[in-house]
C-alpha cells in the first residue's frame, strides 16, 4: 500500500508522519489479496480547520484509499491530531472489511452462476 501524506496548515512533523505509518501500514493485511493484483493508494490529509480557533474539533483528518473499482472515503474532526487519526482509522478499518466482504459475496455469486 502506498502512503501519501499531505499538511494543510499544520507544520509537518517526522512524529506524526510515523505515528500515521505504523498505524495505517497495519490496515494491508486486511487487503492482502488485492495487494498481489493491485497496488492501493492511501491519501491522507492532516489539517487544522481553523486558524483562530483553539478549542473545539479543529483538527481535520480527510483519508481516501483508491481500491479497484471503489475509493473509499474518511473525514474525521477531533480536538487532538492523534485522537483523529486514530478514529479515522478506525472508521476506514471497518469501511475495509466491509469492502472485502462485498468481494467475496461478488466472487461468491459469480462462481454459482458458472
Amino acid at each position: 500500500m502506498k502512503i501519501t501524506i499531505k499538511n494543510t496548515q499544520i507544520s509537518p512533523s517526522p512524529a506524526l508522519a510515523d505515528y500515521i505509518q505504523k498505524k495505517f501500514s497495519s490496515l494491508s493485511k486486511i487487503i492482502k489479496k488485492i495487494e498481489e493484483k493491485f497496488v492501493p493508494h492511501l491519501n491522507i490529509e492532516i489539517a487544522r480547520s481553523t486558524k483562530h480557533h483553539q478549542k473545539g474539533n479543529v483538527y481535520y483528518v480527510e483519508i481516501n484509499l483508491k481500491l479497484p473499482k471503489k475509493t473509499l472515503r474518511i473525514e474525521q474532526y477531533d480536538n487532538q491530531v492523534r485522537v483523529a487519526v486514530d478514529k479515522a482509522k478506525k472508521r476506514l478499518k471497518v469501511a475495509l472489511e466491509r469492502y472485502k466482504e462485498e468481494l467475496e459475496e461478488a466472487k461468491a455469486t459469480s462462481l454459482k452462476e458458472e
